[in-house]
């Protein structure tokens, strides 16, 4: 019995076909995906960036191809590119998928499905805007970019610079925030300026298929200052037409939503801020009173920008931080929750309270 259950299990392995694995230097890496509308009504225009592998690490300019298909199929796009290469396409390396600004006003749930459904394209690539589109995006080489896409790479993941207007946006963040209740997604985007710049500060805010409302660059501020802790930014102050600059060492937010129960709700904020005074405008001392007086004005001003914010995003209908889902999760009744929270998203009411603790001004005593 032993000896024919051998035979039989020799001979499955004779059957078996040979592994698919090729070596590096037949392969060509897929850094970047850009998805723009095609020519024809309903098509894709997709452009990948290419890495082309060297062999020599000491090489300081690599070499980077950008394909460019047009389909009424992503993946029949993709099919159609492997016939333009002589080596076959890696996609394990990809870490961005740009959407064309004319997908995203349109509509990103095919591009968002076609992501995550897709076996070798990483659920935390950064999706983000291209503006105007994504082609252009993806054809920036900044002078400092030594391997290709690698300062999209840097800039997105926050691994490089650390700007106070940059939202990192993983693939599996937004496929759980358009399909969530009580939060909707957004997206940044990063704008071409010519060949070797780009330039991310603004954010998108989405609902569960397009683009509804675009922030601007202090506001996109503002929105991180909220939605994550210790932002290093300038805020400014102003007193008696004196411009002041503190640095942001530490900061934290946090919000609680009351007085459900009358069926009004009200969302207070409560941001605090450790800083240092960076920049004033008047070559006058400051002493430890004038700090006092830039922290109070400091703190209006901040709570000023910020209830205009909430209420700009409150009239948009949006939700990208997540009020509805924080209620849902302290009101237990799956089937009644979210349609009492949309009759009480109608009539929010936002108060902001901010803490503003200026420790020292700068070098200069």
């Amino acid at each position: 019995m032993r000896k024919a259950l051998s035979a039989i299990g020799i001979v499955l392995l004779l059957l078996l076909a040979g592994c698919d694995f090729k070596e590096i230097d037949l392969r060509i890496f897929v850094l970047a995906i850009g998805v723009d509308p095609g020519e024809e009504e309903g098509a894709f225009k997709i452009s990948l960036k290419l890495a082309i592998p060297q062999g020599d690490v000491t090489k300081i300019d690599e070499k980077m191809q950008i394909l460019t298909e047009e389909s009424p199929s992503i993946s029949e796009a993709l099919r159609r590119m492997k016939s333009r290469v002589e080596k076959e396409l890696d996609y394990s390396h990809c870490k961005s998928i740009i959407l064309g600004e004319g997908i995203a006003r349109r509509d990103i749930q095919h591009v968002m499905d076609w992501a995550v459904r897709r076996r070798d394209v990483q659920l935390i690539v950064n999706f983000a805007v291209g503006r105007p589109e994504a082609l252009q995006v993806l054809q920036v080489r900044p002078e400092s970019e030594r391997i290709p896409s690698n300062s999209l790479i840097l800039a997105m993941s926050g691994q490089g610079t650390e700007s106070p207007f940059i939202a990192s946006v993983y693939s599996f963040q937004l496929m759980r925030n358009i399909y969530e209740k009580g939060i909707d997604p957004i997206l940044p985007i990063i704008e071409a300026k010519g060949k070797s710049e780009f330039l991310i500060d603004k954010i998108a805010l989405l609902d569960s298929e397009k683009i509804k409302m675009v922030l601007t660059p202090n506001e996109t501020r503002l929105y991180n200052l909220l939605s994550r802790s210790n932002l290093r930014t300038n805020l400014p102050a102003h007193i008696e037409g004196v411009m002041y600059q503190y640095y942001t060492e530490r900061s934290s937010s946090d919000y609680k939503i009351l007085n459900t129960k009358s069926g009004k709700a009200t969302i207070r904020y409560h941001i605090k801020i450790k800083g240092i005074l960076e920049e004033s405008s008047s070559p006058d001392l400051v002493t430890h009173s004038k700090l006092k007086k830039i922290q109070a004005a400091g703190e209006k001003e901040l709570e000023d920008d910020i209830l205009a914010l909430l209420k700009k995003i409150h009239t948009s209908g949006l939700d990208p931080f997540g009020w509805g889902l924080h209620y849902g999760a302290r009101h237990f009744n799956n089937d009644t929750e979210m349609e009492v929270w949309k009759g009480l998203y109608a009539g929010l009411d936002f108060q902001v309270k901010a803490d503003v603790n200026i420790k020292y001004s700068g070098l200069i005593k």
